[in-house]
Formats: structure tokens, sequence, C-alpha cells
């Protein structure tokens, strides 16, 4: 793969990464306000959709991204992967981060679960 390709597709996934969070983040904060302040009585299952569905989509995102960025380290060349940012971006831990951001967002929208029931 050309090395300018692959940093381009590289930086893309990164940029989606962070979008994808911050739309999850701002969706799990969204629901939690109207957990906190409405008065859901009745509503609980349109809440409690509103809390699995963005969670789904963004655990599904997480790892889809991270992999895609393990697969891009993967594919850096020799020359690349010699220099101290090829050194350092070989030593994240891509396949651990993806079950972490991806746990913590889980572990979220069980807390608003549990805060519905």
């Amino acid at each position: 793969m050309d090395q300018n390709l692959r940093a381009a597709i590289q930086t893309s996934t990164f940029y989606y990464f962070l979008i994808a969070t911050v739309l999850l983040t701002i969706a799990q904060l969204s629901t939690m306000m109207v957990i906190v302040l409405a008065d859901i009585s009745g509503k609980e299952n349109v809440v409690a959709a509103s809390v699995i569905g963005p969670c789904f989509v963004g655990v599904f995102a997480i790892f889809r991204m991270m992999t895609n960025m393990q697969y891009l380290v993967r594919d850096m060349d020799d020359g690349m992967r010699a220099t101290n940012y090829g050194v350092a971006m070989t030593a994240i831990p891509f396949s651990v981060l993806k079950f972490v951001f991806a746990l913590i967002f889980v572990v979220v929208a069980v807390v608003q679960l549990m805060a519905i029931l």
C-alpha cells in the first residue's frame, strides 16, 4: 500500500473514531438528562430503546474503527515502522483499546438501564 494513502486513511479513521465517540457521548448524556430530569413514568421502554440503540451502534463503530487502525498500522512499510512515530504506533494495543472503549459505553448504558428500572 502507498504510505501516503495509508497515512490519509489512518488520519480519517482516527477522526471517524473521535466523531463516533463524541456522538455516542452526546447521545448518552442527553439520555441521562432525560432520565434524571424528566418524568418518564410509562415511557421507560422508549427511554430504554434510546439507551440500547446508540450503545450498540457506538460499540460496533468503536470495534470497527479500532480494527481498521490495527490493520493500517500493520500496513506500515519497514521504513515508516523504524521511525519514532512507527515504533509508537506499533506499540499501541488496539486490540485491547477497542474492548476498553466499548466497555466504557456499555457500562454507562447498563447504569442508565438500571436507573430506568
